[in-house]
């Protein structure tokens, strides 16, 4: 085993932290932060919220304030109580958060807020830990913008998130082909009048139970829809769905295609020799929980908007994966250098890893723009490039 597999296999969580005029803070929720230079938040004091449109704002109203929209950017006005040193005292937090789908544009302040004040950018998906703390009904994201909001048509949100206070949710495209296995969907059906949980047939019991127990997000949803109060509440498990909810969640079920659902948190490594050595460097989830499986934590835009052409190791338990980005001529001598050290150290990898669960373990493979489904299934959801 080499020094850098080794080192890898060793487990190394690291609480996930965010700063703040130089305050470094943990998620309200941290237990047994040793850090002597962590911080937590004591309490919340204020929250704003602002759509940019056309680089205008409009301010939300305070029953709306965790509904956004995958299509739009918003500001996001923080301010909290910050326990530092056994010393309480307020700071303020601004975001700049962009939608998925969201066009680039300019992010005025409004007139309560100095020109000075820092504001963070957040990217869906790619949100910190505490960001979803600034939200004490939860958060939830639509897609396309608001005003094009269709209430009659049926709407399939993804529930992300390990602990209680993180679950948010996030519509996806209300096809077979976005439902995951190991994950809890809510489908809100109009003109069924009806909410309905989709259970994975590999989902977490924990996270199942968090989320249809304990957070209950439909009640959210209510918020935006005055007659969506009405609606009752049902659920379903994986192939065995009612036709109400097979007509409006079209297409081919491929869940099934998962091979393997061990309740393991995947793996993603970067490989590069950028700095003139060969480097497995760890990609982090940034909202990874100690003892909580996170089931999906990584996004196609890990792979794509790397440096290319890239490599990556996807470690899925029971098998690994090498995916190969795109290389053009002029890349390919070097490209197959590094393609060549890639091959080592995942087989290295997979030895060991091998060793250390008691299990074979599978190596696959996967290009750029002809990923397999079986590989594209590992994520929350993927776009297709051809």
């Amino acid at each position: 085993m080499s020094e850098s597999v080794k080192q890898l296999l060793i487990p190394n969580y690291s609480e996930p932290t965010f700063a703040v005029n130089f305050y470094k803070i943990a998620r309200p929720s941290a237990e047994n932060v040793t850090d002597p230079f962590t911080n937590k938040i004591f309490k919340t004091n204020g929250l704003n919220c602002w759509k940019i449109t056309d680089g205008n704002l409009q301010k939300f109203s305070k029953d709306k304030i965790e509904i956004f929209f995958d299509a739009e950017c918003y500001l996001v006005q923080w301010q909290f109580d910050l326990k530092v040193d056994n010393t309480v005292f307020e700071e303020m937090l601004v975001y700049y958060w962009k939608g998925l789908n969201a066009n680039k544009g300019p992010s005025p302040l409004p007139p309560e807020i100095e020109d000075t004040c820092p504001v963070e950018r957040v990217v869906q998906y790619s949100e910190p830990a505490i960001f979803f703390y600034t939200f004490p009904n939860r958060f939830v994201v639509f897609a396309g913008k608001e005003n094009n909001f269709n209430s009659d048509a049926p709407h399939l949100l993804l529930i992300r998130g390990e602990l209680e206070q993180e679950i948010h949710l996030y519509e996806v495209p209300c096809k077979r082909e976005s439902l995951r296995t190991r994950a809890v969907f809510l489908l809100v059906l109009p003109r069924e009048q009806r909410f309905i949980y989709w259970q994975g047939k590999h989902v977490d019991s924990e996270h199942k139970n968090r989320v249809l127990e304990i957070v209950q997000p439909h009640k959210i949803l209510c918020r935006l829809q005055k007659n969506w109060t009405i609606f009752s509440t049902d659920q379903t498990l994986e192939n065995k769905e009612p036709l109400y909810f097979k007509e409006a969640v079209v297409g081919e079920a491929h869940c099934e295609l998962t091979l393997y659902n061990h309740p393991y948190t995947p793996r993603l490594f970067y490989l590069n020799s950028i700095t003139g050595t060969f480097l497995a460097t760890e990609i982090e989830y940034p909202l990874r929980a100690k003892n909580h499986i996170a089931p999906y934590p990584f996004l196609q835009s890990h792979l794509y908007t790397a440096t290319q052409p890239a490599l990556f190791v996807l470690d899925n338990y029971s098998e690994v994966w090498l995916w190969e980005g795109p290389a053009d001529l002029e890349q390919i001598v070097n490209y197959e250098e590094e393609l060549r050290m890639a091959n080592e150290f995942v087989i290295d990898y997979i030895k060991s890893r091998s060793l250390e669960i008691g299990k074979n373990i599978q190596l696959k493979r996967a290009k750029a723009g002809d990923e397999p489904l079986e590989f594209t299934l590992l994520f929350p959801f993927w776009i297709d490039s051809n």
